[in-house]
């Protein structure tokens, strides 16, 4: 029997080497707990500084009226709605909204969204791009008024010209 005790280990081996285990001990589940919590945090963070640097935009009465800009569409309270938003805040930074703020009639509001239809459209993903061809095409063929079916008319014209300019560039370097 001496010799089956000094193969068997002692307690103090046993205890080592379970703690070099990667199959014992809960160090590994506490550690994966925390990851998601310090990432949800740093979520916070980050939005908390995303709406900072956006300055008046960033702000909860913003997000109110942005969402009310939304549901008012197609009603009559659907213009002054606009109009509150854009005195307070200028003219909305994403396309669905801009596209949207065309169907208020008023030419001032319109003509100021094609413009910045025309400094943004270079920028945009193709689908954004097409909505945005397919809103102007169907306003310069259907809208009461003269002027904004020619000048509808005319950045949709600007807009293929530079389609056609970049098509050939490329065409040019294959």
């Amino acid at each position: 029997m001496g010799d089956y005790d000094d193969e068997r280990p002692s307690w103090r081996d046993i205890d080592r080497k379970k703690d070099r285990s990667r199959h014992y001990g809960r160090q590994e589940k506490t550690a994966k707990k925390e990851g998601p919590k310090n990432r949800w945090q740093e979520g916070r963070v980050k939005e908390a500084l995303d709406r900072l640097f956006m300055g008046d935009k960033g702000t909860p009465e913003h997000d109110k009226l942005y969402k009310k800009l939304h549901s008012t569409y197609g009603t009559e309270s659907f213009l002054p709605t606009v109009t509150k938003y854009l005195t307070k805040y200028g003219l909305p930074d994403d396309v669905g909204t801009l596209i949207l703020i065309l169907d208020t009639k008023e030419e001032g509001i319109i003509f100021s969204v094609f413009e910045m239809f025309k400094e943004i459209y270079s920028a945009l993903s193709p689908r954004y791009k097409e909505d945005i061809r397919r809103k102007l095409s169907i306003m310069s063929l259907t809208d009461k008024s003269i002027k904004i079916r020619e000048k509808a008319q005319e950045i949709l014209n600007l807009i293929e010209q530079n389609l056609e300019n970049r098509s050939q560039n490329t065409g040019d370097r294959n």
